[in-house]
């Protein structure tokens, strides 16, 4: 499974500077344009000294005391940054930079509603506010307002790319290449693979590199769409740029051993996900990632260990379940497999594939009378499964009724004749059995 991340633009973008406010004198002025470029320089205590010179003499100055909260954020002083924009919309309510800032630390908090309203109070008061648009797309996406967030993207990007939608703060200090920009478009492509438009969503990642060669995630969110259309080749080039660009990107290391995965190349897939889950232990996708290759190698008691992670981090994600539940069964646990897909399909009962895996540990574990009503159960879902079909067929058989085993073979044969060696096999055993031990 391949991981994809919709971001938010941080702090870092913003240190800012307005036009000096009438009663501003110009001394508290020139110390505010000297620490803007001390900021710049990332020497950030000698800017906060200089800030605070500024205040000393224009106490009303609320651009220094913005620059001073984002000066604090950087240095991750949250408490001190948040108490500092305050001030600075307390002195001008009217300071977009200022609520903006603040929502990005009320985001990284998690304060999602306090964030929110002063996205929304930025963009009021700056409606061609580029980054406003893209932290407020991500909390819609992220909420589940889909079409919001990409009318916010839409926005982000036309203003992003327009030299003329200036900010109500004056300038950024920004970089030669336009990282907000490239946020904007690594999101929206985001929603748009999301939404099965992947000529779109490969577009805006190209568009996202342009715009900022340097953003590993895009690379990393590329080679995952790149590996969908078939271009192998191109997404493992990109996974690998997105690593020699940040080597501590776990979801790079997980996308990379996803690709190997789906390639046949086992040992190197483990490799990267060992390496995902080191940088971030609780990575669910990883995780799921590296169950499922210790399940196929017959490591199930590891491959469990994963899955018990998956699920203790993610309890709502039926794929853990799911997958737990498999490696159970595998190493003859059925009464935890049972457990493990009943909760599979509370979280999503239209499955069909855990109704039949279900049926089939219950078989196993001589409830013939339960797996016939899970076989039947996905077949409500799905006439055309031919899983549920050919087990059904076995239930058929242990019961005695020829015929209907017959009917559910020839059909489920006819679907998807590649199970027929299986079949074949399965069938033999038990007519052995059967012989055997007639009823």
């Amino acid at each position: 499974m391949l991981s994809q991340r919709i971001i938010m633009i941080t702090i870092a973008l913003a240190l800012a500077t307005c036009a000096a406010q009438a009663q501003s004198p110009r001394a508290a002025e020139d110390h505010q344009k000297r620490g803007l470029a001390l900021g710049k320089q990332g020497d950030l205590d000698h800017a906060i000294a200089e800030f605070d010179k500024a205040i000393e003499l224009n106490p009303r100055l609320a651009d220094a005391w913005c620059n001073r909260g984002l000066a604090y954020h950087l240095k991750g002083d949250i408490e001190r940054a948040t108490a500092e924009l305050d001030r600075a919309i307390k002195l001008d309510p009217r300071h977009s930079m200022a609520h903006y800032n603040r929502a990005v630390i009320f985001q990284s908090r998690g304060e999602i509603d306090r964030a929110m309203a002063d996205f929304n109070r930025a963009i009021e008061l700056n409606n061609r506010f580029a980054e406003a648009y893209t932290n407020r797309g991500k909390i819609r996406y992220d909420t589940g307002d889909v079409d919001g967030a990409l009318a916010d993207y839409d926005k982000a990007i036309k203003y992003g790319a327009d030299p003329s939608a200036g900010h109500t703060s004056g300038s950024y200090l920004v970089s030669a290449t336009n990282t907000s920009l490239a946020i904007a478009y690594n999101n929206r492509g985001i929603l748009y693979r999301d939404k099965g438009d992947i000529k779109r969503a490969l577009a805006d990642f190209n568009r996202a590199i342009e715009a900022d060669p340097r953003l590993a995630m895009a690379y990393s969110n590329r080679s995952g769409v790149r590996f969908k259309v078939g271009d192998a080749r191109g997404a493992m080039a990109d996974a690998d740029r997105a690593l020699t660009l940040d080597p501590q990107f776990g979801e790079a290391w997980n996308n990379r051993g996803a690709i190997h995965r789906l390639a046949g190349n086992t040992d190197e897939a483990l490799s990267d996900f060992n390496r995902a889950i080191e940088l971030d232990p609780r990575f669910v996708e990883a995780r799921l990632n590296r169950g499922g290759v210790l399940h196929n190698k017959g490591r199930f008691e590891e491959a469990i260990a994963d899955f018990d992670q998956a699920i203790l981090h993610a309890p709502r994600d039926m794929r853990a379940w799911f997958n737990r539940g498999n490696s159970r069964q595998s190493k003859g646990d059925y009464a935890g497999a049972i457990s493990d897909y009943t909760r599979a399909i509370e979280l999503d009962p239209r499955q069909t594939t855990t109704y039949v895996n279900r049926g089939n540990a219950r078989r196993a574990n001589g409830d013939l009378a339960g797996a016939m009503n899970d076989y039947n159960q996905a077949l409500s879902f799905d006439p055309h499964c031919a899983l549920a079909l050919l087990n059904r067929g076995i239930g058929y058989l242990q019961q005695g009724r020829e015929e209907e085993a017959r009917r559910d073979f020839d059909q489920g044969l006819k679907i998807d004749p590649t199970l027929r060696p299986e079949i074949e096999a399965v069938v033999g055993e038990i007519r052995r059995r059967l012989k055997k031990n007639p009823r």
